[in-house]
């Protein structure tokens, strides 16, 4: 390839040169990617669509729900835990300027309130403030990843949706209003890549008791499998109780896929 791309030196060039004249079949295919490589550059160039990026994160998660639900159903003796982000996503520059715009107006005001506290000391002074921006500097973070989830948790798009539900997972005690967003896409999305990915940023919550209260009203509604296998082995592991009557049921359930119904039976050996 590098002497049909003329990237040899003359040397080694040379030595093709010479053994080409003397080999029929090395001549034969070096003729054939010659004419591959001017029938690529002669070609068309073809851009991809508007809808390429959705289609392929779409795909991905897919992709990664379905290894999920085997590693799930070949393993159910292991702990389910909740993925971590399996699609990169990227923001845009408008996004990020104005996220900039925010963190440094933030970052004054911060700086000007503290320089307005008393200060007993150089050293207790410095520390204080880094707490105290560090703080703040989260506090405001949060409240960006809550309005981005909040407004993008209803487009259209089903990446975006994925994207909104996503955020969630960077917030280190969302509030009810949150929660209850996510527990809204977990019953009612119509896209099952979205509801799973709202049951990974919920299962980071799963201590708290009102958290697992909605887990198990949601495990009684859900009829796709590999939602009902997430949920079971999740309620499995924090040993929550008052799943038992809806794992059973799904269990009595005729059009229960005998997957679910394998790791809802070791699930109640658990519990």
């Amino acid at each position: 390839m590098d002497y049909l791309d003329q990237a040899l030196p003359a040397a080694a060039a040379a030595e093709i040169i010479e053994h080409l004249a003397g080999c029929d079949e090395c001549r034969r295919e070096a003729d054939e990617i010659r004419l591959l490589l001017a029938a690529m550059k002669a070609s068309e160039r073809q851009l991809p669509s508007s809808t390429l990026r959705e289609n392929f994160n779409t795909m991905l998660q897919s992709e990664l729900n379905m290894e999920t639900m085997a590693n799930l159903l070949t393993t159910p003796e292991k702990e389910a835990k909740p993925r971590g982000k399996v699609i990169a996503f990227f923001s845009t520059a408008a996004g990020r300027a104005a996220a900039s715009v925010i963190l440094l107006a933030g970052g004054i005001g911060i700086g000007m309130e503290l320089s307005r506290t008393p200060r007993p000391g150089p050293q207790a002074d410095t520390q204080s403030e880094i707490v105290a921006l560090k703080a703040e500097v989260q506090n405001m973070k949060n409240t960006m990843k809550e309005n981005d989830l909040l407004n993008g948790i209803d487009d259209q798009s089903a990446s975006e949706r994925i994207k909104a539900v996503s955020y969630a997972e960077e917030m280190a005690s969302p509030d009810q209003k949150v929660i209850d967003a996510l527990f809204n896409s977990l019953n009612n999305d119509k896209n099952v890549n979205v509801r799973l990915a709202a049951l990974y940023s919920l299962a980071r919550f799963a201590d708290r008791h009102v958290v697992r209260d909605s887990l198990v009203t949601s495990l009684g509604i859900q009829t796709e499998p590999i939602i009902q296998v997430v949920l079971i082995n999740l309620l499995a592991e924090k040993r929550e109780r008052k799943a038992i009557g809806p794992i059973r049921e799904i269990m009595t359930n005729k059009k229960t896929l005998k997957e679910v119904k394998d790791a809802a039976q070791k699930s109640l050996t658990v519990l």
